[in-house]
C-alpha cells in the first residue's frame, strides 16, 4: 500500500464551473494526502435533507446560495482536508473568508468543455434546466470570472483526466511550498496557462 504524499497544512477547496471535476479531483487529493474529504453539494443536502434540485425548485437559486453559505459556516475547516465547493461559492466574500487559511484552486474548464463533460454522463444541474447548457454555462463564467481569479493555484483541467488534474495540482503546491517568500507564495509561479 502506498503512502500518502505529504500534504498541505491548510484546507484546500477546489472551486470552478459545474463540470470542471472538482468532486472528482477533490477524492482523488484526499486519497492521496491522507486527508479528509468533503463535498459541499452533499453537505448541504445532509443539513437541509432535501436534493439539490429540490432546494432550487422550492427556494430558488438565493435560497441555496443561503444554505450553502450554512454549510459552509458548518464546516470547520481549521486543518488540512480537501472541499469541493459549488460553481457559485466562490463569488460570496463570506464563504472565501470563512477559512481563512484556505489554499483555493481554481479547476479552469471552458464552457463547452463543461457542458459536454455533463452531458456525457448525464448530469443534471437545475441551473441548466430549460436552458442550452453552453449558454449559461459561458454567462456564468462571464460573472464568476473576478471571483476564480482570486484562486491560490489555477489549473486548466482541458484534455486532462483527473488524476492528471490532481497531478498538476500537486506539483504546483510542492512547487510552491519550496519557493515560499515570507509565507507566501510567489504569485506569478502560482498559475498555468
Amino acid at each position: 500500500m502506498n503512502q500518502p504524499l505529504r500534504g498541505p497544512t491548510s484546507p484546500v477547496v477546489l472551486v470552478g464551473l459545474m463540470g470542471s471535476g472538482k468532486s472528482t479531483v477533490g477524492r482523488i487529493l484526499a486519497e492521496r494526502w491522507g486527508l479528509p474529504f468533503v463535498d459541499l453539494d452533499v453537505e448541504i443536502e445532509k443539513i437541509s435533507g432535501l436534493s439539490i434540485a429540490e432546494i432550487f425548485e422550492r427556494e430558488g437559486e438565493s435560497g441555496f446560495r443561503a444554505r450553502e453559505a450554512e454549510a459552509t459556516r458548518a464546516i470547520t475547516a481549521s486543518g488540512p482536508m480537501v472541499i469541493a465547493a459549488g460553481g457559485g461559492w466562490m463569488a460570496s466574500s463570506e464563504n472565501r473568508n470563512a477559512w481563512p487559511d484556505a489554499i483555493h484552486v481554481w479547476l479552469s474548464v471552458s464552457p463547452r468543455e463543461a457542458a459536454r463533460r455533463l452531458a456525457m454522463h448525464e448530469l443534471q444541474r437545475p441551473m441548466l434546466a430549460n436552458e442550452l447548457p453552453e449558454k449559461v454555462l459561458r454567462d456564468l463564467l462571464d460573472r464568476r470570472l473576478p471571483a476564480y481569479r482570486l484562486s491560490t493555484y489555477t489549473v486548466d483541467t482541458s484534455n486532462r483526466t483527473a488524476a492528471r488534474v490532481a497531478d498538476r495540482v500537486v506539483a504546483l503546491m510542492e512547487q510552491d511550498d519550496a519557493r515560499c517568500i515570507d509565507g507566501r507564495s510567489d504569485p506569478k509561479l502560482s498559475t498555468e496557462s
